[in-house]
């Protein structure tokens, strides 16, 4: 409850704080750099709800309404950092287990979510930006070859760009419960 009204309390341009963003807009990355400046603390703080200083003194996380910006300042760096964190090296991700169907008995395969062939008309109609070209799954073989069967490699690139999104589809779904039994 007080995690989600003290995020909703942020500044619009702080809840969507991204590392998309902070490359695209270096104005961002400036405004949100380690450490935060005090002004850019002052502007979070003044959005904070009274009552949320409230219910941290009636829980006995503070002495008193007084101290909420040295309570929350550690809070609203570590929210920035990991907002505008890079992305991993996606060849560092490597999964114990089918990202689809979740076998972990099984050999994996390295799937680019945006397949490799599209990387240079992706970028080109802005479907994705440079630093997402890269993003991978890690797959069993039944599960890679199953996701270039459902879809072109255009397709997987627009629309099926990653696991999240694979799995929003009934027949992935379905495929993943029955390879995996």
């Amino acid at each position: 409850y007080v995690a989600d009204d003290l995020f909703s309390s942020f500044p619009r341009d702080l809840q969507t704080l991204s590392y998309s963003k902070t490359q695209n807009d270096p104005r961002i990355g400036e405004r949100f750099s380690d450490p935060l400046s005090t002004t850019v603390i002052d502007q979070i703080l003044v959005t904070v709800s009274p009552s949320i200083a409230e219910s941290f003194v009636a829980y006995n996380l503070l002495d008193s309404q007084a101290d909420l910006p040295r309570f929350l300042i550690p809070v609203f760096q570590e929210y920035v950092n990991a907002a505008t964190a890079a992305p991993p090296v996606w060849s560092n991700t490597r999964a114990s287990a089918c990202e689809i169907c979740e076998r972990d008995w099984i050999p994996l395969t390295y799937h680019h979510l945006i397949p490799k062939q599209i990387h240079a008309k992706a970028i080109k109609r802005g479907w994705h930006e440079e630093w997402r070209l890269n993003s991978v799954a890690w797959l069993c073989r039944a599960c890679h070859s199953f996701v270039h069967r459902i879809a072109s490699n255009e397709e997987l690139a627009k629309d099926y760009w990653s696991v999240d999104k694979l799995m929003e589809r009934e027949d992935v779904v379905a495929w993943a419960n029955w390879v995996a039994r």
